[in-house]
């Protein structure tokens, strides 16, 4: 199991407002604590209330219409599905709250940031999976050391700054192409060749972080062909160019923020690990953060 948290937020959004649709490149997990409503997640309408949760996928389509005032909490992060597969849906947590406690944990670990509070962050991540796991309609997926699947994915992460073609992954799976390329979509939501360059881009995000390094350098170092091709790909997947990502503001450090005089959301917090801090306009105000 290989769970690592990208960001974790929590808001108190009024009825009658919305989320419109957008995506992310990462697995977003949305728990509703209490208010009812209404998501769609990749064309299919599901409805939520109270102690449910929905999974949604990386790049898959997603909005929110609160019926009702909405208390939630919701995490984005990298997985790679096993032993737990993560089908987009809406699902019930159990009468004990167990997802819904680790997610306080989860809350309360990166507020109070204790020693080791990041490995802890991750720990809890993994145990979440396993109780996510345990929910009815949720299946788990191959634990076999010889999952074909797996091993392209490893291979991948292993390799990405290399040109890799699909008949190498096809053929190191025991695949045909064709059937690799359906097979790799149905485990990860995307297809080998888009599961790639998200692993390019998500190394690329962390190399602009180091301002020495020169775009060009950091294209080549992620395996792309041209600085030129990296920059509208990276734009493309994230809606800024590397240039423009590597001045984005960074967050204010050290300091947890509670806008009380904001009256909607009432109450909203935001954190992000290994990364850029980006506003999120996505709930018509700017993401309150701080860096882990």
């Amino acid at each position: 199991m290989n769970f690592n948290l990208s960001f974790l937020q929590f808001y108190l959004l009024r009825e009658s407002t919305s989320v419109e649709y957008h995506k992310h490149s990462c697995y977003e997990i949305v728990y509703y604590k209490r208010g009812t409503g209404i998501t769609h997640i990749d064309g299919k309408k599901y409805k939520y209330g109270p102690n449910t949760f929905s999974i949604i996928r990386p790049r898959s389509l997603h909005d929110e219409r609160h019926i009702e005032d909405t208390d939630l909490l919701f995490i984005g992060f990298h997985y790679d599905e096993v032993p737990v597969e993560l089908p987009n849906g809406v699902y019930n947590d159990a009468a004990h709250r167990p997802v819904q406690q680790i997610f306080e944990r989860m809350r309360d670990e990166i507020v109070n940031k204790k020693s080791y509070h990041t490995l802890q962050l991750n720990l809890l991540g993994s145990q979440l999976m396993l109780e996510i796991g345990r929910t009815p309609g949720l299946k788990a997926a191959s634990v076999e050391p010889d999952d074909r699947i797996q091993y392209a994915r490893n291979f991948i992460k292993e390799n990405y700054m290399q040109p890799i073609q699909l008949k190498t992954l096809a053929a190191l799976s025991g695949y045909s192409t064709d059937r690799f390329r359906h097979v790799f979509k149905e485990r990860t939501g995307l297809s080998p060749m888009n599961f790639l360059m998200m692993e390019r881009i998500e190394h690329a995000k962390k190399l602009l972080a180091k301002p020495d390094l020169k775009i060009a350098s950091i294209a080549i170092e992620c395996g792309f062909s041209t600085a030129s091709q990296f920059s509208a790909l990276f734009k493309h997947e994230t809606g800024v160019t590397p240039k423009e990502f590597r001045e984005l503001p960074a967050p204010p450090i050290e300091e947890i923020v509670e806008e009380e005089s904001v009256a909607w959301p009432e109450r909203a917090a935001s954190y992000e690990l290994n990364g850029k801090w980006l506003a999120s306009s996505l709930y018509n105000k700017p993401t309150i953060g701080t860096n882990i």
